[in-house]
């Protein structure tokens, strides 16, 4: 399959006063040790994104036509590595759209291209609310990856973890790293990617699954190494995530 980065935000705990330097400087100084140089943001990497968008219901025709077209521009783009168009099989005016680019300067060119400003102008008129755009970085990702299963049944979940601290997030990489090599193993697994949000907000993941049907997802969803997560990182544990029921499910557009 081919192949997202949202931009940093200042952390939000630091205090006010004559300590703000000292304070923010060890924070930034603890994060880069956390984070392995090779995964830091280069422009020589490749670039993914995940946006959230949807559509009025009275214009899903128009929307679903527009996401094609899109997709098809995309897709024929130099240097893309995915542009998959995903629906939302409970709501199915909601979209998600996953693309990747080999590197920042041809997800800038894509993302200033005239592609992107005639589907952001046609978009605007039927869409609910903007568009919210994850940008995202490689963390536990296959090499491999199979093309878009027109019968596959989609997962995009949002992980947080709880608070800035960088103990937090280097605690919980051997647990996404190890949710992913094992649900990659299961029988059914289509794909099992998960990318992370460039620093400081290395906190943030983002996966992005398919299983080959709805009995293959819900056999993940009981699997020991699924139940073993969601137990590690419960709210109130060394490791806590903020949002332990946010998934949403979907289909290949």
């Amino acid at each position: 399959m081919r192949l997202i980065v949202k931009m940093p935000s200042v952390p939000s705990f630091v205090p006010s006063g004559r300590w703000v330097p000292a304070i923010a400087g060890a924070f930034m100084i603890a994060v880069a040790a956390a984070v392995p140089t090779a995964q830091a943001q280069t422009g020589a990497e490749g670039v993914f994104a995940v946006t959230y968008l949807d559509v009025a219901p009275n214009a899903l025709g128009q929307g679903i036509d527009l996401l094609k077209k899109y997709r098809e521009a995309g897709r024929h783009e130099a240097a893309n590595l995915e542009f998959t168009v995903l629906q939302e099989t409970h709501r199915p005016n909601r979209f998600v759209i996953v693309e990747g680019w080999k590197d920042q300067g041809a997800f800038e060119a894509h993302d200033k291209g005239a592609a992107k400003a005639a589907f952001q102008d046609a978009l605007k008129p039927i869409r609910n609310s903007p568009p919210d755009r994850h940008m995202l970085q490689a963390f536990a990702n296959s090499p491999a990856r199979a093309e878009p299963a027109s019968g596959a049944l989609y997962l995009v979940e949002h992980i947080d973890f709880m608070g800035n601290d960088p103990a937090v997030a280097a605690n919980a990489q051997p647990l996404i790293k190890g949710l992913a090599e094992s649900s990659r193993k299961e029988d059914g697994a289509v794909r099992y990617e998960i990318y992370r949000q460039p620093p400081p907000r290395i906190n943030h993941y983002e996966v992005v699954a398919a299983w080959k049907d709805a009995k293959a997802f819900d056999a993940h969803e009981t699997a020991a190494h699924t139940l073993q997560f969601r137990a590690a990182t419960v709210m109130g544990g060394r490791v806590a995530r903020a949002n332990l029921y946010d998934q949403r499910l979907y289909k290949v557009l």
